[in-house]
């Protein structure tokens, strides 16, 4: 691909700083009684929270989700793949890559630090980087595999060498710059960093040596809640600020609120039942497909999940810059379905004489963990339109523990899961391509491997947008999974905090651009 470079260090969407003035609070006592008045005194005032209020999934570790969540605002890594799937300059100003595509030059910040007070320089980030390479998790980082040494020929750059032209780099290198001490937690570089926890409640401090300024929210405090009703009863009296997620069925309920701000946006997952390609009728593209054409999207994403979905026929990200809408989706076909399945010799209905259950084409058991009752409501509406096409999909709630084991054992007909597929097809790459030890699946085909290998090593734009296409046709034909929907995440926020966000973001990662309704916000260069 051509040099590419970062273009200065201002940040996308208007990013904005504290005010670096502090605030006080005057209290004037004036005297009952004879006798000099008490003179005003000024205290310093409070630290200004906020409090988040988060929802906890059944059997969860209460906080388990808020040190999850909690890392996106105290973590940072050199890039930062955009909603269009473009890389974004964070602990790196800039780059550029040479005409091969085998070097990359990286330039660091100069005002980047560690939550220690340590500079983030070449030495700290190649440290950083080695330790994510030597990680099982690097199966997940095509991008990074792709990485042969990396080298710090001053404090302030990074050289990171590839052995192919590797376009998954810049997505990857996503992953978070850490500081490692023995025998204590890693440190970070984000606006906030870890203050304390408890059993149900986590504090963070804003980090007043962050490269963009210190945040004006000076103190965030992240609360568990049982369930969504009640973190939203708690937002009604005050005790929180900041709604993590609003289910669908609360939505309606909180959107007329006058105190509340609602933020809406696409979650980089979707719903959609995964095939083991290795069993049969799986291991044949057209009952694949045709159990594709039996699902009434539109439905599942209005009743089902209440409009909070967008429907999806594919596993790359719709956003995505290369991504090419006039390739068809799968349309709610039942009579093409019954025509794939009666074209593959699927007999219409099968039904022993020891068999307790009703005359079907065939049988499977699809998966699905315990205590996920969204994914129970979906995986119910599926199982429907399958019946009306003779397939019988029986559901299988397991613990999440067994779940997890018999994926990995290849033991399952199917599986219903909320998978990643994100703003960067390193995401599908390591899901669908023949070779990646992340496909549990089964799934061969050798036109999406070319497909897929092509967007890797694009050598320019337009080699990219028409591998990406290929990719979108070929997943199209050979239908690995039934893909069904995009879900939403909302957000509820106080008005007495401004959010400054990019329209349809995540506004969780802007916080440290946030401030109170009644102060004033200074740009950042």
């Amino acid at each position: 691909m051509t040099s590419v470079r970062a273009k200065g260090i201002k940040e996308r969407f208007g990013r904005f700083a504290c005010l670096s003035a502090p605030f006080f609070l005057f209290l004037t006592s004036f005297a009952c009684s004879e006798g000099p008045s008490v003179e005003s005194q000024a205290q310093p005032a409070a630290p200004v929270t906020l409090t988040i209020g988060l929802p906890v999934q059944t059997g969860q570790d209460p906080l388990h989700g808020a040190v999850q969540a909690s890392r996106l605002i105290s973590r940072e890594g050199l890039t930062l793949p955009n909603r269009d799937g473009r890389a974004q300059p964070r602990l790196a100003e800039t780059w550029t890559e040479s005409p091969d595509g085998l070097t990359w030059r990286f330039r660091l910040r100069t005002n980047a630090f560690f939550h220690d007070g340590s500079k983030v320089d070449g030495l700290a980030v190649k440290a950083s980087l080695e330790r994510s390479l030597a990680t099982s998790d690097i199966d997940q980082f095509p991008g990074l595999a792709d990485i042969v040494s990396i080298e710090a020929p001053t404090a302030d750059e990074v050289l990171i060498r590839v052995r192919a032209r590797s376009t998954f780099l810049l997505d990857d290198l996503g992953v978070s710059i850490l500081k490692a001490t023995p025998g204590s937690p890693a440190i970070g570089t984000g606006p906030y960093q870890l203050e304390s926890t408890s059993q149900n409640e986590l504090v963070m401090r804003a980090f007043k040596n962050y490269y963009r300024g210190m945040p004006q929210i000076e103190r965030i405090v992240w609360k568990s809640y049982p369930t969504v009703r009640t973190a939203w009863a708690g937002m009604m009296r005050g005790e929180i600020d900041f709604l993590y997620e609003i289910g669908p069925e609360a939505k309606e309920f909180i959107e007329p609120e006058a105190s509340v701000q609602v933020f809406t946006f696409l979650r980089s997952y979707q719903f959609g039942v995964i095939f083991n390609a290795k069993k049969a009728p799986f291991d044949r593209w057209e009952v694949r497909r045709a159990l594709n054409y039996a699902i009434d999207r539109e439905k599942l994403v209005s009743q089902i999940l209440r409009g909070q979905a967008r429907a999806s026929a594919g596993p790359t990200w719709p956003l995505h810059w290369a991504h090419d809408p006039s390739v068809p989706s799968y349309a709610f076909e039942p009579s093409r379905s019954v025509a794939l399945l009666d074209a593959a010799k699927i007999p219409p209905f099968v039904q022993t004489a020891n068999s307790k259950r009703a005359p079907s084409r065939f049988h499977f058991v699809c998966l699905l963990p315990e205590t996920f009752p969204v994914w129970e409501r979906v995986a119910l509406a599926v199982q429907r339109d399958l019946a009306e096409v003779g397939v019988d999909m029986e559901i299988a709630a397991v613990p999440f523990a067994e779940f997890n084991r018999r994926i990995g054992a290849h033991d399952f007909d199917a599986v219903f899961l909320e998978f990643v597929f994100g703003n960067s097809p390193s995401r599908p790459f390591t899901f669908w391509y023949s070779k990646s030890k992340q496909n549990m699946w089964g799934f061969e085909d050798p036109k999406a491997d070319i497909a897929l290998d092509g967007i890797r090593r694009a050598a320019s734009e337009s080699e990219y947008r028409a591998a990406f296409r290929a990719f979108q046709l070929e997943s199209l034909e050979s239908a690995p999974a039934i893909f069904l929907a995009i879900g939403q995440t909302a957000r509820a926020v106080n008005r007495r905090f401004t959010v400054v966000a990019a329209p349809n973001s995540d506004i969780l990662h802007t916080i440290a651009d946030w401030y109170p309704a009644n102060s004033n916000p200074r740009m950042t260069n």
